[in-house]
């Protein structure tokens, strides 16, 4: 087995190592774009840490915001370099940067990258097979891929895992991850957060001087303002068990979507008339964000699942 997941993104002047690798099948998205603030948090002691149950706290250090985008999970087919993988089934898109994977039944292939419009297609002669995160803080696996005559080995070591804690958020699921590359004339280190539940997106990086750049969605939930809309939408009971009633002034169909803390879309609904009911029961308690858009207005409401 060959496996080399490769995938870079920039910020400002520095190109931070991200490299996805992929937990099959729990860690594939759905399709859809996943918008995200970096902070750099500088340097921070003692923030690598061992074990299980770990508290990354970065609640009360100060950040420097340095960019925003819109991280994304594609039909390869909307991308503009579909035609040099024909196979793939996923896209991953990183600012311009975009990684391609086969799923099926038996995992997920990487197909390779396209690091940028003014650079060239790079395409595994024999395609990666990607495997999951080491299950045990310590535990590692190792082994090659092949592209042309260069062969790279690739040894991927889970650090810690527990929960990252911001100032305005937290991920409860985050694993710390190092993947070290040992080719013939090179070698590359790079120490990364993902959650457990999407490898395909990483949170951030620890860079070799202590300093700590996050990726966080930008729809955490106390990064949004709350407001009301003009056209009289509401949502109640407020907090909700099970039934979510929303309520609409009837001028024409509405988008919904529920986020949770991390500004991950948990339902989706469109509606007409003046109600429309959601079904809460299958989530679990906590607090989370309603969008509805309608004739051209969004309301933007904090609800609380009991």
């Amino acid at each position: 087995m060959r496996i080399q997941p490769f995938l870079f993104f920039v910020f400002c002047t520095a190109e931070l190592l991200a490299q996805p690798v992929l937990e099959y099948p729990t860690a594939i998205p759905a399709f859809g774009p996943h918008p995200v603030v970096a902070r750099s948090y500088g340097v921070v002691p003692g923030i690598v840490q061992s074990g299980t149950d770990v508290l990354w706290d970065l609640s009360t250090v100060n950040f420097t915001e340095i960019g925003t985008t819109t991280d994304s999970v594609l039909d390869p087919s909307t991308t503009p370099y579909a035609t040099d993988y024909p196979d793939a089934t996923h896209a991953v898109r990183l600012v311009d940067q975009f990684g391609y994977y086969r799923v099926d039944a038996n995992g997920v292939e990487d197909l390779g990258y396209r690091l940028g419009p003014t650079s060239s297609s790079f395409i595994y002669s024999d395609p990666a097979r990607v495997v999951q995160f080491p299950g045990e803080v310590g535990e590692s696996w190792s082994d090659q891929t092949q592209s042309g005559s260069t062969i790279t080995t690739l040894t991927v070591t889970l650090l810690a895992e527990g929960e990252l804690r911001l100032n305005d958020g937290s991920f409860s699921d985050a694993v710390l991850i190092r993947r070290e590359y040992v080719g013939s004339s090179s070698t590359a280190t790079s120490t990364t957060w993902f959650r457990r539940s999407d490898a395909l997106r990483p949170l951030g990086n620890l860079l070799a001087n202590g300093a700590v750049i996050v990726r966080a969605p930008i729809e955490l939930l106390t990064t949004l303002k709350e407001h009301s809309s003009p056209t009289g939408i509401s949502a109640f009971p407020n907090p909700c068990s099970h039934l979510l009633t929303v309520a609409l002034p009837g001028t024409g169909s509405a988008a919904l979507q529920l986020c949770d803390a991390t500004g991950r879309v948990v339902l989706n609904s469109r509606g007409n008339g003046d109600r429309v009911q959601l079904d809460l029961s299958s989530l679990g308690s906590g607090p989370y964000f309603l969008r509805v858009s309608q004739a051209g207005s969004v309301h933007m409401q904090r609800l609380v699942k009991e």
